[in-house]
């Protein structure tokens, strides 16, 4: 089973169904005036009672497992970090982070707030508990009207394609490269810096959510919402063909031929290195065995659109209901 939350778009490409969706969302926003104390002891009343029964006062509580809190006391972090866990949803244990007070570089403590989470996952269960820890943030903070603090500031696109993790190719160009492999089914690729606008992540989501069914997740993170520059990411990747190369289709190459041809697919940045001739007998196979990918811009539209409903704390729009 595989949950998509409300930003879902399911998109028809080359026969395949493809679905778009928010695999993360990071907001920031200001308290109203004196409103950070109140939730600040709010936040600590779930941290001292966060594994307790449902109750009147906290009727959604048995979806909320455990609370986890540090401090952090270095310029332009958090001062109270909470991490809230979930450990009887549809998969395994699943969490969502919220921050107080903002540790400025002048010495100050600004009365921010910072949220991270997935709203595929704690989105799937744990409705009733955020819908209720959302209205009472928005309570609390500058949101609507002239002074709306609320930003969001980073989204985590994801796109899943029905097909095999070595299906999946990405031409990084001269972009930095890691990778975590264990065969060419389970591996993870990252491409680009780590939580910067641009950072591409490509990964075996079949294994992840114990599936049975074959599905990749292309993953980009966007702090810059805009179609051009998000579509100039997702469409340097490449999905083979007919799922496999089919090499024994090709007996005109020589099997070190084939043996390259494979490794290109995976390694396209390689392709540069060999010589003129080899070059030109590889291209027409390379060419003729990939499917350019383009970002639908219905797709992106509908999951910015979602996104954005958070700037202003749409809560009957983020759940679907409004």
């Amino acid at each position: 089973m595989n949950y998509y939350g409300h930003s879902s778009y399911r998109d028809n490409w080359q026969g395949m169904e493809l679905v778009y969706s928010c695999d993360k969302i990071e907001v920031t926003g200001q308290f109203d005036f004196m409103r950070c104390q109140p939730m600040l002891d709010y936040m600590n009343h779930l941290y001292h009672y966060g594994g307790m029964a449902p109750s009147e006062e906290f009727p959604w509580k048995y979806y909320l497992d455990e609370v986890r809190y540090y401090e952090r006391f270095a310029m332009n972090s958090y001062r109270h970090n909470f991490t809230l866990c979930f450990k009887d949803g549809f998969k395994g244990e699943y969490r969502f982070y919220f921050a107080i007070a903002y540790n400025t570089p002048t010495g100050c403590i600004a009365d921010w707030w910072k949220l991270e989470l997935n709203p595929n996952k704690v989105m799937a269960d744990a409705t009733d508990w955020l819908r209720e820890f959302l209205c009472k943030l928005k309570g609390y903070t500058r949101v609507g009207g002239f002074i709306n603090s609320v930003e969001v500031k980073s989204v985590d696109f994801a796109i899943d394609f029905p097909v095999e993790r070595d299906c999946v190719i990405y031409d990084r160009g001269a972009r930095g490269h890691r990778m975590y492999m264990r065969s060419n089914l389970d591996r993870t690729d990252y491409y680009g810096e780590a939580r910067k606008n641009g950072a591409v992540t490509v990964y075996n989501k079949q294994l992840e959510s114990k599936l049975d069914k074959p599905l990749t997740r292309m993953e980009v993170t966007v702090t810059e919402f805009k179609y051009e520059g998000v579509a100039e990411y997702f469409n340097a990747f490449s999905v083979l063909k007919y799922g496999q190369m089919g090499m024994n289709d090709l007996p005109e190459l020589s099997q070190n031929d084939k043996v390259l041809l494979d490794l290109l697919n995976m390694h396209p940045e390689y392709f540069a290195r060999l010589g003129k001739d080899k070059r030109k007998r590889l291209k027409p196979y390379l060419q003729d065995f990939k499917l350019p990918f383009t970002l639908s811009l219905k797709g992106f539209e509908h999951v910015m659109n979602w996104c954005a409903s958070w700037s202003n704390m749409d809560i009957g729009r983020i759940f679907g209901d409004g």
